[in-house]
């Protein structure tokens, strides 16, 4: 068929009239932004929630140092349905520097609002074919979200007044029920994906969520989950989904807390028709079930598992389908694997670091820790006394307890109490006092000072 020259300049002026969309830098302040500004350098956008709600392939958005509350003060960002964006706080207020460890990015609702349980940060689509999605460097505290029992710190039947029963400014326990299950970050597609330099605390349910697929890379890397349920990190492929590299490294994760089951650090799935996963210097510490598990057990180059430091994990440092199986020491004479050189058990230094009350109920808690010879009586008190603490003095008992097996039956469990102390209400976490001093303490493993962009 014959097109008409007058049909052919018609189509080149509609080409012309239609470009594609460009990708573009916006940048975004909620301190200095104004909403209808253009979103660059100069003038900033002002609300990152409305930005993420508008995004286009290959945009890049920088954002300052400060709070953003989220739509509705939820403290929770859109849904990432777009492919190739990046998300980027950590810059200072010009956007001539970025350390993210320094200007601190924060997506919090306020101090004195309930928030619902919801994903902070998720990007996926329905048909799964979302690819290169970062999310990097912003702090995130789950805690004005949660809800807690208790109204203050029970003991020999007493209590301490001035907490609000059933509120994230309680003391002792999650109620994973009333709060929801949902994870602080999701990222779902058949494509790759990266979520770096992030600070996750009091995460109700999981702190990280990864599918992906492809046959390129994922990166999992530097960031810091602190105190999660259930999983701290899980990063699988999804059924038929590629052949990817998926690259866990530098992070650390600790205080991984079980309701009913699992309590896992870092959960994999590697097997040999799925690429492959490379763990590699993180610190995995304080979990209930065990460090890194996987649903069965990895053969040959599947799982790579390098110079990670382990410590008080309940089950296992490394373990399989939930069962106990073996700690750092003996990975390379148990384990299926190829590659598990470097691995360590140690009590790690960034413990030293934390809140000193907050480490003081947690080696308190109800639990059996010295079940399956995993955790020694040993290791609890060193914890303890990297923080400068020794026997044990509880709330509303008239004597002291020189260890762990001394402690009364019927104590407060302290299962998943606020990090890093009961909060009033209208406060928010101080993460330049609280977690930020955690960045580093481990050298080489763990979650690292980053220098300045």
């Amino acid at each position: 068929m014959k097109t008409s020259r007058a049909s052919s300049l018609a189509l080149l002026a509609a080409l012309t009239l239609s470009p594609a969309a460009a990708a573009r830098d916006i940048y975004v302040s909620a301190e200095t932004g104004q909403n209808n500004n253009p979103g660059t350098k100069e003038a900033p956008k002002k609300l990152l929630w409305r930005v993420m709600n508008e995004l286009q392939p290959g945009d890049r958005v920088y954002v300052a140092a400060g709070v953003y509350h989220g739509q509705g003060k939820t403290g929770v960002m859109p849904k990432i349905e777009t492919s190739d964006v990046v998300i980027q706080g950590g810059w200072n207020a010009d956007f001539s520097q970025r350390d993210p460890f320094t200007h601190l990015t924060i997506i919090s609702p306020p101090g004195d609002q309930q928030a619902a349980g919801k994903t902070v940060f998720h990007a996926e689509r329905s048909d799964n074919n979302l690819d290169q999605v970062t999310i990097d460097g912003f702090c995130i505290d789950r805690g004005t979200g949660n809800y807690y029992f208790s109204d203050g710190e029970p003991g020999a039947n007493q209590r301490i007044q001035g907490h609000v029963d059933n509120t994230a400014w309680g003391y002792q326990a999650l109620n994973v029920k009333k709060s929801g299950s949902d994870t602080t970050v999701i990222l779902v597609g058949r494509g790759r994906f990266t979520v770096r330099n992030m600070i996750l605390v009091n995460n109700p349910w999981w702190g990280i969520y990864v599918k992906c697929g492809g046959t390129g890379e994922t990166v999992i890397e530097n960031n810091l989950v602190l105190i999660a349920g259930s999983r701290g990190i899980e990063a699988i492929v999804g059924g038929g989904w590629g052949k990817p590299t998926i690259r866990v490294r530098n992070n650390t994760i600790a205080f991984v807390h079980t309701f009913g089951s699992d309590g896992r650090g870092l959960s994999l799935d590697p097997k040999a028709d799925n690429g492959q996963a490379i763990v590699e210097n993180n610190v995995i510490a304080f979990c209930d079930e065990g460090g890194v598990t996987t649903k069965f057990a990895p053969q040959g180059d599947a799982l790579v598992l390098r110079n990670n430091l382990f410590f008080f994990c309940k089950k296992a440092d490394f373990n399989v389908g939930g069962s106990g199986l073996c700690n750092a020491g003996d990975f390379e004479d148990e384990l299926t694997i190829n590659d598990a050189t470097g691995n360590v058990h140690a009590l790690p230094a960034f413990v030293a670091r934390m809140s000193q009350g907050w480490v003081d109920k947690y080696t308190a808690r109800e639990v059996d820790y010295l079940a399956g010879g995993k955790i020694t009586q040993e290791e609890i008190m060193a914890v303890r006394q990297a923080i400068g603490l020794s026997e044990y003095r509880l709330h509303g008992y008239d004597r002291t307890f020189p260890d762990y097996r001394s402690l009364p039956q019927k104590r407060p469990n302290y299962n998943h109490g606020r990090y890093p102390h009961p909060m009033t209400q209208g406060s928010l976490i101080d993460f330049a006092a609280a977690v930020t001093p955690i960045i580093g303490a481990d050298d080489g493993r763990g979650v690292r000072a980053v220098s300045a962009e």
